[in-house]
């Protein structure tokens, strides 16, 4: 059986919610790691997206620097790459202390945090999961999370990080799938998080066991 959840896709796809679900239906226990925690609540608001040196860390930035509102794609400030290894040897420690976790990430290809998950998880038995709706819904739900931000942020905050991260939706979207070996692809455009969630503790519980963070460990080797 798994012991590792990995549940990707662009903001407003429902990763969160989903994997709330997960751990609500499932019988045994799971921890949720999620992005949003590490790169929200556990690092000083200063250095998050949008913040006075937001740029240092994992950021939004402009494909133009003249069209600051235009087109934006994800990057990684001096702090980025090793933010995100930190975040996956945590839930490496986790698994290997006897936890089973479920992850919310955004895996892009570009910076490249799909190829650090890859090396640091292929060998542990691990379902990689994409949630993918229309991307035409997706600028509504990254609307309506903006209360769930301003928890976190404040106000001002997240008002400027949420609109970054609209911007650089499609640029996500395009990076998380810019290979196509999933465990398991769901439209959570047509599935509640609720119903999501259940597919993948069905897939858990009854198999077949996850393979693509194999396969894509010997297609980036």
């Amino acid at each position: 059986m798994s012991q590792l959840v990995i549940i990707t896709g662009t903001t407003g796809s429902g990763k969160t919610t989903t994997a709330r679900e997960f751990i609500a239906q499932a019988d045994d226990l799971w921890l949720h790691f999620g992005v949003d925690i590490m790169l929200g609540a556990m690092m000083p608001r200063k250095f998050v997206d949008g913040g006075p040196r937001g740029e240092e860390g994992i950021h939004i930035e402009p494909d133009d620097p003249a069209d600051p509102d235009g087109p934006a794609h994800l990057s990684f400030g001096r702090f980025g790459a090793g933010l995100i290894g930190t975040y996956h040897r945590m839930v490496r420690t986790a698994i290997e202390s006897g936890q089973r976790v479920v992850m919310d990430h955004v895996m892009t290809a570009n910076p490249p945090i799909l190829q650090d998950a890859v090396e640091r998880f292929a060998d542990l038995p691990a379902l990689f999961v994409a949630l993918k709706p229309p991307q035409a819904i997706l600028g509504q739900r990254i609307a309506g999370r903006i209360a769930e931000v301003e928890k976190v942020l404040g106000k001002e905050h997240a008002a400027r990080n949420n609109e970054g991260t609209r911007r650089a939706s499609e640029f996500i979207s395009r990076e998380i799938f810019t290979h196509d070996c999933f465990d398991m692809v769901i439209d959570t455009g047509r599935l509640s998080p609720a119903e999501a969630a259940r597919a993948i503790l069905d897939r858990v519980e009854t198999g077949p066991p996850g393979e693509a963070l194999r396969r894509l460990a010997s297609e980036l080797d």
